[in-house]
């Protein structure tokens, strides 16, 4: 089988010729781009934000690859200045491309209010793919090589990389290979295994990055022969080496200390946000009294288990009643619920301990608080009146503010936007599976509320980042020194 039946053009359309060079640069940039992003929306960010981000990063990290290519090979262009714009010729330095990347993305997501250490985390380990492919556009191109071998080196090559590493009649060493196989590695070890056993705070995906990209060039340049150089140095051993050093410094956290007023290693408080029922207000015997009550109008026959009551607890009333009713009848059986939870709410209604208490001294250190509950936002404000907790609250978002109930995190997000607070660092707290769901659908911080001991085993399947039996524990958790984000999304 021939692979590259002409080595350096894929197609040609008239004046329009699209390289190899070039499909494998664009190609390793947008796989980087699509497994980035997928990251990101798990996350809960928009992806309008990131697709602008990679249209200006793509043209910015290009011409920063040339530029620096370009100047320390100024000698192949003092000449003819016009041959700089031909970078289908090859001659792109990834370690330029990088520095404009990143220097380019400090300021975009500074300017956006996003935790540059996270994205810096989503993205980096990803660029290992983008260069593991790209190396094979320095394959097209005969670049990237190292010193000469001999034909017998490549017995157990397939035959096309041996032909092309047939340069000025001799054998040369495949050192793009070398490396396109160290990056995947990298990327890897880097996603999976260090991801999972060792990484401790955020921006450790990233520093890890610098410091495994930092010695694989090191190594791999001691091996080239066509290596950008500045006097008698490899600049790529030397730009490796800084990174290398930024990364087991960045890892070590010293950044974080010597930097912790600026940003991005600046810490801010999380927003703390609230389910209402079963989480600041014991509404349990409510619900199952409004249940109860409607369907002995709408369904006199059926008799609610306590299985099943306990269900009605999480879900948004149409779900809820979706299962017994037809569709048509729903707006009619909410409203006759409604009706009867509102004339009987502070009957039924109890106060849990310390949430005043717990509210009150949030808001005496500064902490953005808010409501998102499945419920309307009037019935919400009657439950925090009932105890005295709406002064504590910044925001309320309810069932009318939002399209789609949790689990889908909408609300949580619209909260945060409420609060002029990136969702980077908030804090969720809930009593039901929906409500750890809605906050890993958006990797934040979630918080189980076991307040009642039938419904903890449910919400520890779940698997919360913390379950607490008390309100007042929120006191100490936002104490820690921790990021508030779920790190296993």
């Amino acid at each position: 089988m021939e692979f590259f039946p002409d080595i350096k053009t894929v197609v040609s359309l008239g004046s329009v010729t699209i390289t190899w060079y070039a499909l494998f640069i664009l190609t390793g940039a947008l796989l980087a781009y699509y497994l980035s992003i997928r990251t990101l929306k798990k996350w809960g960010y928009e992806t309008a934000m990131f697709e602008d981000f990679f249209i200006w990063m793509l043209p910015i990290g290009i011409i920063g690859a040339r530029l620096y290519y370009v100047l320390f090979e100024w000698e192949l262009y003092a000449s003819d200045p016009i041959r700089i714009l031909y970078i289908w010729e090859g001659g792109l330095a990834i370690h330029g491309g990088l520095i404009a990347a990143i220097l380019f993305g400090l300021w975009y997501f500074r300017k956006k209010a996003i935790d540059g250490l996270r994205v810096m985390d989503a993205i980096f380990p990803n660029i290992l793919i983008a260069q593991a492919i790209g190396r094979w556009g320095n394959f097209i191109n005969q670049e990237a090589y190292g010193r000469v071998v001999s034909e017998a080196y490549f017995d157990h090559f397939p035959g096309f990389i041996k032909d092309q590493m047939l340069i000025s009649n001799a054998y040369r060493e495949p050192t793009f290979l070398y490396e396109s196989i160290l990056n995947l590695l990298g990327w890897v070890l880097i996603r999976f295994v260090y991801k999972r056993y060792g990484r401790r705070k955020r921006g450790d995906l990233a520093f890890a990055y610098l410091a495994w990209y930092g010695v694989v060039r090191i190594w791999i340049e001691s091996m080239r022969t066509d290596a950008l150089m500045i006097g008698s140095l490899k600049m790529a051993q030397v730009i490796s080496l800084i990174g290398i050093l930024i990364g087991v410094l960045g890892i070590m956290g010293v950044f974080d200390r010597m930097f912790k007023n600026i940003w991005p290693f600046q810490r801010q408080k999380p927003a703390v946000l609230f389910d209402l029922d079963g989480t600041l207000v014991d509404t349990k015997d409510l619900i199952y009294a409004s249940f109860e009550h409607t369907f002995q109008k709408y369904l006199p026959e059926h008799q609610l288990s306590e299985e099943e009551l306990s269900s009605f607890l999480g879900p948004t009333l149409k779900d809820s009643f979706l299962r017994y009713f037809k569709e048509e009848q729903i707006d009619e059986i909410i409203a006759y619920y409604r009706a009867f939870n509102h004339e009987n709410h502070d009957r039924y209604i109890k106060g849990f301990p310390h949430a005043q208490k717990t509210l009150q001294y949030l808001k005496e250190h500064d902490y953005s608080v808010g409501v998102v509950s499945n419920k309307v936002s009037a019935t919400i404000r009657m439950g925090l009146a009932a105890f005295g907790l709406e002064p504590y609250v910044d925001v309320i978002v309810g069932a009318e503010d939002i399209e789609a109930p949790k689990p889908n995190p909408q609300g949580l997000l619209l909260a945060c936007q409420k609060l002029y607070h990136n969702h980077d660092d908030v804090i969720y707290v809930g009593d039901s599976p929906s409500d750890v769901l809605a906050c890993k659908n958006m990797a934040a911080f979630s918080v189980g509320a076991a307040f009642d001991p039938q419904r903890e085993i449910q919400l520890k399947a779940s698997k919360p980042c913390v379950i607490i039996h008390d309100l007042a524990e929120i006191i100490d958790i936002v104490k820690e020194d921790r990021e508030w984000s779920d790190n296993t999304i």
